[in-house]
């Protein structure tokens, strides 16, 4: 199962609108992230799958794929790890509620 967030992006002082895609799928762990991420952003699985262990919300046995798009835009900074933590969540099957689409 797919899930689909929406978090932003920073651009010198502009923001930018930024689609989290998350696939989670049975197979050997590991998390990648696609979409031209800096090494901050690279980081974030670390972070992300660190705090969801600890709130008790393994990722044993889960193959997940993160997809930042627009895919020419550098992405940059912590800011997508509530969306992609949301997005693990939710295409995990940890998370039944409903992710609204409005921004």
């Amino acid at each position: 199962m797919s899930a689909k967030v929406i978090s932003i992006g920073l651009k010198g002082l502009e923001g930018y609108r930024v689609q989290v895609e998350v696939q989670a799928l049975d197979g050997i762990e590991s998390i990648v992230i696609v979409g031209l991420p800096d090494a901050s952003v690279k980081e974030s699985k670390e972070r992300v799958a660190a705090a969801l262990h600890s709130m008790g919300f393994p990722l044993v046995d889960l193959k997940v794929t993160i997809n930042l798009s627009p895919t020419e835009q550098k992405k940059n900074g912590p800011l997508f790890d509530l969306a992609i933590a949301l997005g693990i969540l939710k295409s995990g099957n940890f998370l039944k509620e409903t992710i609204p689409n409005d921004a």
